[in-house]
């Protein structure tokens, strides 16, 4: 009898200790509940999401000790202590702080995978929808200029093609990829910055300098990631500009987009377009654009379901049509124009991500195919030449590999390794008769990489990685090693340290697709015949202060960096051709050397007053003159149109619930611009003025009783008209020949419907 009174007794008491129980409660930002809100138990993964009335349910919890850890994007994550003893447990409800700094963002750019960007081992800066909310900036090219040590650098008169500046390198030196995907081809790069929309781009994540090795190639400046917007709740929007040209020539935009998911968050599907006309701009009354014409229109899909809590499968997609002319003459056909520039490009993109974690979640597997077909028609000619025609078709395949896994503790830390394998082909076939150009080339890459991110006694992360290429414009297979650690020296402040080494192969890039129009005749850039690729050193370091301190936020960041180039790629001028074209010949330097300091401060009250600067030094220098003329002899070592100084900045003031005052502006010093012969008698180095470009905008959010919300905008761009003045007149011009801001005073009215 006694041994079975035992046994039941302990029967019973391992029943009562099996028994597990629930933890619940609600999140919230102030009154308003966070509905896909992360909940999780910190020491057993066992976690949720909110639902649309911010409320949680965490089940099967056995008893004991636990931190619950909440996060949600943009916002500070919280860790409340919660004890379960045999008992189910009601948490107070929960309420989360804005993260105006983004702190917390969750970004992949910085090590190919998922971390909080404090958490990072390089400074990852993110531009938001905010940000180009504040500026009124309609597509990325706008946006792109608020970003430290970022410049939009204009090019051409005629067509309007712009160039992304990094760290002072020009465009070709910085890769851009599309959900991390490197599917931004050379064909797209001439103008793809312009026809990125702004409802297109849920955040842009920017790594600069040291930090890009693992994304292979064209990486050397650093790496600009833009993520599609994604699904989040159920809504729709309808947005519209209205801007006025030197209050002249309109620019009209219109955006429209749905989300929608279900109810238990495991699938959604986000649908955006974008509708853009332009009338052309002339600045000097001699009937030919400085701002040319554009018509676009853009349709973008993104879709996600989740067979299991383990698994994803992410659908994304887009289709640009595009269609741009500048020059003179535009009521009449391309060949009947004293001048013409003008491009219609067709872009269909698609891509497929399956990702898979264990049971664990300690490691995840995912594979990704892209495919992108760009068909573009041109006309680059002057002298009403009809051979001026071309066409050009750019077909790019992506496809990799990745596992991530966190490897536990061991020699001193712990372990979280990235490593994979990507493909990426490219084959470009560009045609321009008149120049006597055919291009048929085949650009294939094979990398594989491999990274480890070890944590020390939660002050040192170390990441030790590189990168294996095999690409078959480059005799020899490339290793790009990386290393970067960050030092935590208390919760506010970090430093960071990092190298990188990366290579160019002697390929086209997007320069090379576009003709200029100099003296009547254009401008053609070729290969030298023994090009050898560029590989470059680079270095990097920061200081990051960040701090919250009840009402106020104030951070700042100072880093600098500093690039060795080897063999580097420089244009000379080879005189002549044909019937009459200037010809430039891409050839290797012995060398060049990038260096520089940004500063970066940001100051934060509650939610009512944000401001935040960055202005960047650099020295650009070639270790020998470029000798740009065959008239000219020059002997300045300096970076052609890469000013020494610039910046930005950006002040916002919610004066009330209804009321918000936006200022912004772009500082761009003065450079050395190549200016060549037609308008002017012979070859000049010029050196511009600089410019301080301003602006203004005011938005009014009308309080009304239902559940559509209006937003109203209006605002002055660059209202001091801060603008080039010296452009060449009439047929002969070097359309190349501009600088400074990329638009004169203009005046825009707009609003903003959500539903």
């Amino acid at each position: 009898m006694y041994k079975s009174i035992l046994i039941l007794f302990l029967i019973s008491f391992g029943i009562l200790n099996a028994q597990n129980f629930n933890i619940s409660s609600r999140i919230l930002d102030k009154d308003k509940p966070l509905k896909g809100a992360n909940v999780f138990l910190v020491e057993s993964n066992n976690g949720t999401i909110t639902n649309a009335n911010g409320n949680f349910v965490i089940e099967n919890v056995p008893s004991g000790d636990y931190t619950l850890k909440v996060s949600y994007v943009g916002y500070l994550s919280k860790e409340v202590s919660v004890k379960i003893n045999n008992e189910n447990i009601k948490i107070e409800d929960i309420e989360l702080q804005e993260d105006h700094f983004n702190l917390e963002q969750v970004v992949l750019t910085a090590t190919r995978n998922e971390i909080l960007r404090r958490d990072a081992p390089i400074v990852c800066n993110v531009l938001d929808d905010k940000l180009l909310t504040a500026t009124q900036s309609v597509v990325l090219a706008e946006g792109l200029s608020f970003q430290p040590a970022l410049r939009i650098e204009n090019n051409c008169q005629n067509c309007g093609f712009n160039n992304l500046r990094m760290n002072g390198l020009e465009g070709a030196y910085s890769q851009i990829l599309i959900d991390g995907r490197p599917i931004f081809n050379s064909l797209q790069g001439v103008y793809g910055l312009e026809q990125i929309p702004q409802n297109m781009i849920e955040r842009v994540e920017v790594v600069r300098s040291g930090g890009s090795a693992l994304y292979g190639s064209s990486a050397i400046a650093g790496t600009v990631n833009i993520i599609t917007k994604q699904p989040i709740d159920n809504s729709a929007y309808l947005k519209t500009n209205q801007a006025f040209i030197d209050g002249t020539a309109t620019d009209q935009t219109y955006m429209i987009g749905t989300d929608m998911v279900t109810d238990d968050l495991n699938a959604g599907l986000t649908l955006s377009g974008f509708n853009r006309n332009r009338e052309f701009w002339d600045a000097n009354g001699d009937s030919f654009s400085e701002i040319g014409k554009l018509n676009a229109t853009s349709f973008a899909v993104k879709a996600f379901y989740k067979p299991t809590d383990l698994s994803k499968i992410t659908f994304n997609g887009f289709n640009i049509y595009e269609f741009r002319r500048g020059g003179n003459k535009f009521e009449r056909p391309l060949h009947e124009a004293d001048i013409a520039e003008s491009t219609t490009h067709n872009i269909l993109n698609g891509g497929l991500t399956y990702e898979q974690y264990t049971k664990s979640r300690n490691h995840k597997f995912s594979t990704y195919l892209n495919y992108q077909n760009l068909d573009r028609d041109s006309y680059y000619g002057a002298g009403q030449d009809i051979n001026a025609y071309g066409n050009s078709e750019d077909n790019s395949f992506v496809g990799g590999f990745q596992y991530t896994g966190k490897l536990g503790n061991f020699a001193g830390g712990s372990h979280t390794l990235v490593t994979g394998f990507e493909y990426n082909r490219n084959n470009l076939k560009d045609n321009a008769p008149s120049y006597n150009r055919f291009i048929d080339q085949t650009a294939e890459q094979f990398g594989v990489y491999v990274q480890d991110v070890w944590e020390v006694a939660d002050k040192f992360d170390i990441l030790l990685g590189a990168r294996f290429d095999n690409h078959n414009l480059v005799e020899d297979p490339v290793i790009s090693p990386r290393a970067n650690i960050l030092y935590k020296i208390n919760p506010s402040l970090q430093f960071r340290l990092g190298y990188a080494r990366g290579f160019r192969a002697p390929q086209v890039f997007d320069e090379d697709l576009h003709i200029t129009q100099v003296g009547g005749e254009g401008t053609v850039i070729t290969n030298a015949s023994n090009l050898n690729p560029e590989y470059s050193n680079a270095f990097s370091s920061s200081l990051d202060f960040n701090k919250y301190m009840g009402d106020w936020s104030l951070g700042i960041t100072i880093d600098g960096f500093y690039t060795e180039l080897t063999d580097v790629f420089i244009l000379e001028e080879q005189g002549i051709v044909g019937n009459g074209d200037l010809l430039l010949e891409r050839r290797n330097g012995s060398g060049a050397t990038v260096a520089g300091v940004t500063i970066n401060p940001k100051i934060q009250y509650k939610d009512k007053v944000s401001f935040q600067f960055g202005f960047t030094f650099q020295n650009s220098k070639y270790d020998e003159p470029v000798q740009w003329s065959e008239t000219v002899s020059n002997t300045n070592k300096s970076f052609f149109r890469t000013p020494n100084e610039y910046g930005f900045y950006v002040l916002s003031w919610n004066a009330d619930q209804t009321l918000t005052l936006n200022l912004s502006g772009v500082y761009t010093g003065s450079m050395l611009a190549p200016h060549y012969e037609g308008f002017i008698n012979t070859d000049v180095l010029e050196t511009t003025p600089s410019f301080f470009e301003n602006n203004f905008k005011i938005d009014f959010t009308p309080k009304l009783n239902s559940n559509i919300g209006i937003t109203f905008n209006a605002g002055i761009q660059n209202f001091t008209n801060a603008y080039q003045d010296d452009f060449d007149l009439g047929i002969d011009r070097d359309a190349g020949y501009i600088y400074g801001p990329g638009r004169p005073r203009t005046y825009f009215l707009g609003m903003h419907i959500e539903l």
